[in-house]
């Protein structure tokens, strides 16, 4: 009690002592505490507990968050005090209570003055003033710093640690040394008129990857450039490619870009290098913004086209006799940002690139040579060599560049991992340190640029319009200014998406930021490498959620550091993919089992006899079966247009203003979650409200408001597996049908559907409100693989009192890590059905995967023969992994692109699961022999 009293003291807003009889007081939301007699106390129990069955639970655990929400302000508030008035004067605990007592009169007595001016201050600004007092509430725990004074990265770190309240989160600081650069002299093969353009921007000695890979591609040999991210990979391209357009009025060069940024940054980079440059390059690019204009010019005078996968496949390669005079002298083929490459999206531009040297070796005569520039990454080689079927490829990844210190920081939010990030963004820009603040989805992205700026505005004002923030669905007009601000050093730091994620040039960057995990350990390193070029030191921090996933890494820092980087996957042999590029392929060149084996591989002839039977092909009966030449008879008449190589969706939404103009376009499988009728919508820091969603014009008009909320939808996404009554296990009496299991393979339907959203307090994010909403349900089909578990099994789980649902949800996760040791794919191609944690209803009783492309890319399919055996090998897998807690870690049952966060594994009942299924079929084999 004596410990009570000495709270109600420190944070009398909470804890508040007062006698039985006295006069009745105004308490706000503080725990009141009677003082009174045994007797007193005796005759008041029964009211009490009345009063206590009538209480709603949630309101309890609502009550409670407040309470310690409101101790943790008021207790921080009267250290700052004793901090700034008492200095050192405070030596015990008998001191400190004193020192409260003296000054939290003055200074409550000053909050009361600051409220009374508030509140006569204009009505007509009643809303603004409530958004800022939501905000001034979620900031009033932390003491803001208001200082703008320069700090080194270094620095920055000892000012994190000696703030009150952060020392405790900073659980890890690696140190990473620099590195020294290793020059080497220009190589002599270089012309002079190549050397003179080197000294004209300050070049006089080569980094010793950048002279090696040049000298390489001189010869005539593919090359790859593996190396760490501002290692000036772009000079080992432009040099040789400079270099042969130079020697020859006719040589033509292709560059490949996966974005059109990118692809604009390189440009800009391309000429000024080649300002001075004595002859005519001709160079431009040639993508979707392109004008029909430019397009006719480029396509009669180009010598070097910068484009993307995307255009080569729908505009390029099926016009292909427009761009002979470009193929037909083709010296290089330059691929940068290869490890983009992976997965469906990867598999589909490896199809493409095989096109593409079809094309120039039947049609056109040329062999050209191809220059890779990828990210660090475990197989760059072997990758490379199969997104372009090459046979020969010349690895190079001794990094020559230097590298100056580096401090990572590993943040573990113990509130809100939002609200940290944006403080912490707020503290870099305000000490002079230029920032980029990673977050994973658009209205994180859009959350944490809010969040700062109004910290900036009551620390630093004159900073807070010196940020932005940068995401994928900005007009392009929006993105290009960004990026020239950035660039320029006209803004101090951004909150983006992984859409800065890959190498424009944005200038100097002291300092990266990164909200939670991004999905991969090559991910995290190539995003931290953003910051710290120049030689420059620099400082990372990642920010960690609350999820399992994050505070495994919080927990265990070797893991993360100690990892090494992912894989890059591509499947060029996939049936499915390979048989929509055949179709495009054939129109524009006929095949031939005989010339084309050698660029499409052995499924050549089963898919060619595929596309007959489906009537795309036909070929001369008069012709040998070895002569023979398939000609394209499809109904389409330009088939590339009906293969989305990174399902990128047509139906789209519109948002617009109430003056009509134009904000944003929104892929229809995102509208649902961004622009429902009273949703939030947040745009460049801005804030609308949608006020109506019109579906038959797919336009969501919305007008600015100011609010001190966001929202969040309520949603669910089933799969209907689609291949009669057994696909789809019914509840209780009808599963004993499945005393015996088998994996299966169907198409099926993945649904999601919105039933309203929440309104949320942007200070506590807490739900204050829920709204129902009808929408229409957003459905595609696709391909899954699954099997289904024994009622037995579901009950000996639940006789362990172990959750079976977390079972289910944990050993999906498993099978798909395992899936990658017997199929060549991407883990984000396959998808698991995750339960819903804050969803009670029916789960299927079955471990799915599923492909998460509409229409399915037929990773499932090849899955299918070999799912008991990867269920063997996910058991094997979670009975060897030593983590002791029940939601496991990254390597045994949680996914990093997980839909449900790892919320609700259990790793022991995974265990189980997985073992009662595979004795079953082990049962259904032997009874079946």
């Amino acid at each position: 009690m004596q410990d009570m009293e000495h709270l109600s003291v420190i944070s009398p807003k909470v804890v508040l002592f007062v006698k039985k009889n006295a006069e009745e007081t105004s308490s706000g939301n503080a725990l009141v505490i009677i003082e009174c007699s045994a007797e007193q106390n005796h005759g008041d129990r029964n009211n009490h507990e009345s009063a206590s069955k009538q209480m709603d639970v949630s309101k309890i655990v609502n009550e409670l968050k407040m309470q310690e929400s409101s101790f943790k302000s008021n207790l921080w508030e009267a250290v700052e005090r004793l901090m700034f008035i008492k200095r050192n004067e405070i030596s015990s605990l008998e001191d400190f209570l004193i020192s409260v007592k003296d000054c939290g009169a003055a200074a409550r007595g000053n909050k009361v003055n600051q409220a009374t001016k508030s509140h006569t201050a204009s009505t007509t600004d009643s809303d603004k003033k409530h958004s800022a007092a939501s905000t001034s509430r979620s900031h009033k725990k932390r003491a803001l710093c208001h200082r703008t004074g320069p700090l080194l990265p270094v620095e920055m770190v000892e000012h994190l640690r000696k703030r009150i309240g952060s020392a405790t989160k900073i659980v890890h600081v690696e140190d990473i040394g620099a590195r020294n650069a290793v020059h080497v002299e220009v190589p002599q093969e270089l012309s002079e008129n190549l050397r003179s353009v080197l000294h004209s921007i300050g070049i006089t000695q080569l980094y010793s990857h950048q002279a090696e890979s040049i000298q390489a591609s001189l010869t005539g040999k593919n090359v790859v450039v593996a190396t760490m991210t501002s290692s000036g990979k772009s000079l080992c391209y432009n040099l040789p490619v400079i270099e042969a357009l130079s020697q020859s009025s006719s040589s033509c060069a292709l560059y490949l870009f996966p974005t059109k940024a990118l692809a604009q940054d390189q440009l800009r980079a391309f000429l000024a290098m080649t300002k001075g440059f004595s002859g005519s390059l001709n160079v431009g690019i040639y993508d979707g913004d392109t004008n029909q204009q430019e397009r006719t010019r480029l396509r009669q005078n180009a010598r070097l086209l910068i484009t993307n996968p995307d255009m080569l496949h729908v505009s390029i390669l099926p016009h292909h006799r427009k761009f002979g005079r470009i193929l037909a002298n083709l010296r290089y083929v330059v691929i940068d940002e290869a490890h983009v490459y992976n997965g469906a999206f990867g598999c589909h531009t490896a199809l493409i690139l095989r096109r593409l040297r079809r094309l120039c070796s039947h049609v056109y005569g040329s062999d050209p040579s191809f220059v890779f520039s990828t990210a660090t990454s475990a197989n760059p080689r072997e990758h490379c060599m199969e997104l372009a079927n090459l046979p020969t490829l010349e690895l190079i990844q001794n990094d020559g560049s230097p590298a100056a210190r580096k401090l990572f920081i590993l943040w573990n939010s113990e509130d809100s991992a939002i609200e940290d990030i944006s403080f912490l963004f707020a503290e870099m820009v305000q000490h002079g340190l230029r920032c980029i603040a990673f977050c994973k989805t658009r209205k994180l992205c859009e959350l944490v640029f809010c969040h700062t700026r109004e910290i900036l505005q009551e620390t630093a004002p004159h900073l807070a319009e010196s940020i932005c923030s940068y995401r994928a669905g900005y007009i392009a007009e929006d993105r290009r200014r960004i990026e020239s601000d950035l660039f320029n050093g006209k803004l101090s730091g951004i909150a983006a998406t992984n859409a800065l994620e890959l190498g424009i040039d944005v200038g100097h960057i002291d300092v990266t930021l990164h909200l939670g995990f991004p999905g991969s350990i090559a991910s995290l390193w190539q995003q931290a490498g953003r910051a710290g070029r120049r030689e420059r030191p620099s400082l990372a921090v990642y920010v960690a959620f609350e999820g399992p996933l994050d505070q495994y890494f919080m927990k265990h820092p070797n893991k993360l550091f100690g990892s090494p980087i992912e894989c890059c996957h591509v499947d060029a042999k996939n049936q499915q993919v390979l048989e929509q590029h055949l179709a495009c392929a054939a129109l524009e060149h006929p095949l031939s089992l005989f010339y084309d084996g050698k660029f499409f591989g052995s499924g050549l002839n089963s898919a060619i006899m595929s596309l007959k039977s489906r009537g795309f092909l036909s070929y001369d009966p008069s012709c040998d079966s070895a002569a023979k030449i398939w000609n394209y008879i499809g109904y389409q008449k330009m088939p590339s247009h009906s293969v989305s190589i990174r399902s990128i969706e047509r139906e789209r939404y519109k948002v617009m203003d109430d003056q009509e103009k134009e904000i944003e376009e929104i892929e229809e499988s995102k509208a649902f979650f961004q622009v429902y009728e009273g949703a939030v919508y947040l745009n460049q820091g801005k804030t609308y409200l949608v006020t109506s969603l019109d579906l038959s014009s797919k336009i969501a008009w919305c007008q600015k408001a100011d609010v001190n909320y966001y929202t969040k939808p309520r949603d669910r996404t089933d799969i209907h597996v689609v291949g009669g009554n057994v696909a789809y296990p019914a509840p209780a009496k009808l599963s004993n049908q499945f005393s015996r299991t088998t994996a299966r393979a169907d198409p099926c339907r993945v649904t999601t559907t919105w039933f309203g959203f929440y309104r949320v307090h942007k200070g506590s994010n807490m739900i204050f409100d829920k709204v129902n909403l009808a929408l229409p349900k957003y459905t595609y089909t696709s391909q899954a693989v699954w099997v289904p578990v024994p009622r037995s099994i579901i009950k000996a789980v639940e006789s362990k009192q172990l959750e079976y649902r977390a079972g289910l949800h944990a050993a999906s996760h498993a099978v798909l890590h395992v899936v990658p040791l017997r199929i060549i794919c991407n883990l984000s191609d396959l998808a698991p059905e995750c339960a819903d944690p804050h969803d009670g209803s029916y789960f299927p009783e079955r471990i799915l995967l599923y492909d998460q492309h509409p229409g399915g890319t037929g990773v499932c399919v090849q899955v299918h023969p070999f799912f008991m055996e990867l269920l063997a090998t996910a058991l094997e897998l979670l009975t060897s992994c030593h983590c002791r807690e029940d939601d496991g870690c990254p390597n045994c049952i949680q996914s990093f692109c997980c839909k449900s966060y790892n919320e609700v594994l259990h790793k022991d009942a995974a265990i189980m699961i997985i073992k009662g299924i595979l004795d079953a079929n082990i049962s259904s084999d032997s009874s079946g022999s």
